[in-house]
Order: C-alpha cells, then structure tokens, then sequence
C-alpha cells in the first residue's frame, strides 16, 4: 500500500524549502563585494547593446563574487542617472571609444581596450574600449557585439583591479581577445582565473586609502 503525505503538509515543506534558498541566495548576494561603473559612451552604442555588454561584464565578475554597479551613463556629456551606492573602492570609468579617438592612443591593431594604471600609488580608475575593434570581432559571428563588448570592457576592468598590464596565457586576461577565446566566450567558459578572482576580492575589501 502506498502512503502519500497530506497536500497541506507538501506545501508547507515546499514553501518551507523556497524561504531557505530565497533567505540563502539573499546572504550570497549581500556577501559580494561591490565595484562601482560608471560608463561614457562616445561611440554611441544602442542601449539594448549596451545593455547586454552590462549582463556580459557583470556576469563575470559575479561568478568570482562581485557585484557591479553600474552609476548611469555619460553620453557624450550628458549624464545619465545614477543610483546611491557604499563602497570602499574608488569610482571606476569605462569609456568606449570610437576609432578616431583610439587612434590618439599608443595601441595597436589586435588591442580591444587600454587603461591607464594610476601613479604615485593612487588607482588606476580609467578603462577604455575601442568599439570598432569589437566590431571587427563580431564579423566572425561567434559572439555579438554585445557580448564581446561585456568581455572587453571586463578584461579592462580587470586591469584596473588588479593594479597591473601584465597578461595570463588563458582565460579572459589573455593579451587578445582571438578566435579561441571568442569560442570561449560563446560558451560562457571565458572569465577571471581563482587567483585573479581572490586578488580582485581583496582589492575591493581592503579599506580606502588614506588621504
């Protein structure tokens, strides 16, 4: 003979069940650390694209446990709204770029992006796309504009947090964004190595500098 549980009871484990993981994912997302963005765009990208870059970018660097918060857009000037947000780390810039104004940077052909590391022991706060180069990427149809916008702007981001231009030979530090890592990318296996997710962990948990 079969025995079957009440419905009332059922529900009740299951709702039961649901508040715990809600109550869970809500302390895993409290326990990230939190790195704020603010955008200025002056290749005038869409905003879906825009938008998808931002899913991409963020994506990433929650998979090693932090949070982007992303302060508005800068569209050739003009501010767009933020939102309030605590945080020790100092404010970060991502500015895509477009072609004539890449071409005022030293880089070359295979660069998707360049930062400027800070000096004096200050941090580097400047990340910089060229978007014509994610456009040249995206006519392999691997991966969109979008897409490939994300993992640029997080490899620059990158640069900045962990306070150097050195490259790994994998993952998404590699000094170019290729063939085999955009099929990488399409898959969803291109981002930080462990060390590099711990290095940046750190860099945005330590206290602010002095002033």
């Amino acid at each position: 003979m079969s025995r079957t549980l009440p419905i009332s009871l059922v529900l009740l484990m299951v709702t039961g069940t649901s508040r715990i993981e809600g109550k869970a994912n809500q302390e895993k997302e409290e326990s990230r650390e939190q790195l704020r963005v603010k955008i200025y765009d002056y290749s005038r990208v869409s905003p879906e694209l825009l938008a998808e870059a931002k899913r991409v970018a963020g994506s990433i660097f929650r998979k090693i446990g932090v949070e982007i918060l992303w302060l508005g857009y800068s569209f050739n000037g003009n501010s767009g709204e933020g939102i309030n947000a605590e945080s020790t780390y100092p404010q970060l810039q991502l500015r895509i770029l477009n072609q004539q104004m890449a071409e005022r940077l030293p880089v070359n052909k295979h660069m998707t992006g360049l930062t400027f590391q800070g000096t004096g022991g200050e941090v580097g706060r400047v990340a910089n796309i060229f978007y014509h180069r994610v456009e040249e990427l995206a006519r392999s149809k691997t991966c969109s504009k979008g897409e490939i916008l994300g993992y640029a702007a997080a490899h620059e981001l990158g640069h900045l947090l962990l306070g150097n231009l050195d490259h790994s030979s994998t993952g998404l530090m590699k000094a170019r964004l290729g063939h085999k890592e955009l099929q990488s990318a399409a898959r969803g296996d291109l981002g930080f190595t462990e060390s590099q997710g711990e290095r940046i962990r750190k860099v945005l948990a330590a206290p602010p500098p002095e002033t």
